[in-house]
């Protein structure tokens, strides 16, 4: 038996051993007690009523009261001699089928009923295992006996507690067969949890099948959507680490390439080489580093930044960021087309801060991206929300494009600087959206990827 089997076997068994003892004891020490209080008081009952009845009443009664309570009612009428007294009663008890072999009034006992006075006795009949429970009253000058005739329990006692032995026995066997086989029904999925447990424990996110209908089969699915769950974090852990991996390396790239060039041009101005352009080729590597290291340190920041929330014009704040692009577009001949279908102004309460930094990171990733030079951008109605897409034509696979989201996933894994990034910059407008509860998006469709965001109008 297992061990949970024996813990239950034991602590029923003790609960069963521990019932039966108690009802041995009170089968011994009071049910005894308990039998002759009751007995007295029927007849205390009796007693009381036929004191309070008249002579022709009482004698019409006593058939009715022996009937319903089962006792015995004899009465006689005094005498001088205490022993033709004693047979009398005797006689009377004897028609209505009760022999006793102890029985006696005596002199004292008469004199009190004579006086008015309720005397109780309890004769013992020693072999016949019985005793006789009388209680005496005067009624117009007759003795009244109310009797009962009360085994006694001992023997009976004697006989149940045996009894109880016996069921005592039987009952710890059945307990055990029983024991035996709730728990192996319990433990038997138990054991495949714990087994299924084991093997997540070691990284092998493996499935139960338990049908209990029970609590135990919702232990069971619960661990299962666990496994799913703990598999599904394992593997974007391992994804995330590989993506950390690569943009460790697309960082120690980003930051050695500049410093190698701005290394290279501090030589050729200690030598005297500079042609005129090595001041600029200088502060332009560390402009570029200084840009970098500002991504690192917005998106590390804004996790944890608390957000100033206030109401201002959205396509106003918008214009003012697309304007800052103006001449890398003219520059790089990009053509932007900005389609607005909303009907006056739109009012939205944000961190407008961090919306910049959404508008910001949106406009340049399409500036970096395009690959048909060409960018459309649109605000549209759509119930009662403000609909924003920018789109931008690109070579992406549909598959993993969900993934542009992610702090460290790079699209492109060449070094050109004309295309690859950290991929910071979309991970960063993912949080600020979050933070602010908005739905948002990107699509993909014949060689264009699209990025919408679903605002909310106030007044």
């Amino acid at each position: 038996m297992n061990k949970l089997g024996k813990k239950l076997s034991i602590s029923i068994s003790i609960a069963v051993i521990c019932i039966i003892t108690f009802s041995v004891l009170l089968n011994k020490y009071f049910l005894p007690k308990y039998y002759l209080y009751k007995m007295k008081g029927n007849i205390e009952h009796v007693t009381e009523a036929l004191g309070k009845m008249d002579k022709k009443e009482f004698l019409n009664a006593v058939p009715e009261f022996e009937r319903k309570y089962h006792v015995t009612i004899v009465y006689e009428g005094t005498k001088e001699d205490i022993n033709d007294f004693n047979e009398a009663l005797r006689e009377k008890l004897y028609r209505k089928q009760v022999t006793l072999n102890k029985f006696w009034v005596t002199p004292e006992t008469l004199k009190k009923v004579e006086n008015g006075q309720k005397v109780n006795k309890l004769y013992d009949q020693g072999k016949l295992k019985s005793s006789f429970l009388t209680s005496y009253i005067n009624k117009d000058h007759m003795f009244v006996l109310v009797g009962l005739s009360i085994a006694h329990f001992n023997d009976a006692a004697k006989v149940i507690n045996t009894l109880y032995i016996y069921v005592l026995a039987i009952a710890v066997v059945i307990i055990l067969l029983l024991v035996w086989l709730l728990t192996k029904k319990m433990t038997d999925p138990l054991k495949k949890l714990k087994e299924v447990s084991e093997e997540i424990s070691r990284l092998k996110f493996k499935k139960v099948n338990v049908r209990t209908n029970d609590e135990i089969e919702e232990l069971a699915e619960s661990i299962n959507i666990m496994s799913d769950k703990l598999k599904q974090a394992h593997e974007d852990l391992l994804t995330k680490n590989e993506n950390l991996k690569t943009f460790m390396a697309d960082i120690n790239h980003e930051l050695k390439t500049p410093l190698s060039v701005i290394q290279i041009y501090a030589q050729g101005l200690k030598d005297g080489l500079d042609d005129g352009t090595y001041i600029d080729t200088i502060l332009k590597q560390t402009s570029n580093i200084s840009l970098l290291i500002e991504d690192l340190l917005n998106y590390s920041r804004i996790e944890k930044a608390v957000f100033t929330y206030e109401r201002f014009q959205l396509l106003e704040l918008f214009r003012e960021c697309l304007s800052k692009y103006d001449l890398e577009c003219k520059k790089k001949q990009i053509h932007v087309t900005v389609s607005n279908k909303v009907k006056g102004e739109v009012w939205v309460e944000a961190d407008k801060n961090k919306f910049e930094m959404v508008f910001n990171n949106l406009i340049s990733n399409a500036i970096k991206y395009t690959q048909n030079q060409k960018i459309d951008i649109s605000f549209s109605e759509s119930d009662d929300k403000v609909l924003f897409t920018i789109q931008n034509g690109a070579d992406i696979d549909g598959q993993k494009i969900e993934k542009i989201w992610e702090p460290f996933y790079v699209i492109e894994a060449s070094r050109n600087k004309n295309i690859s990034g950290t991929g910071l910059g979309l991970a960063i407008v993912k949080s600020i959206l979050e933070r602010h509860h908005l739905k948002f998006g990107v699509k993909h469709s014949e060689g264009n990827i699209l990025f919408y965001i679903y605002f909310n109008r106030v007044p």
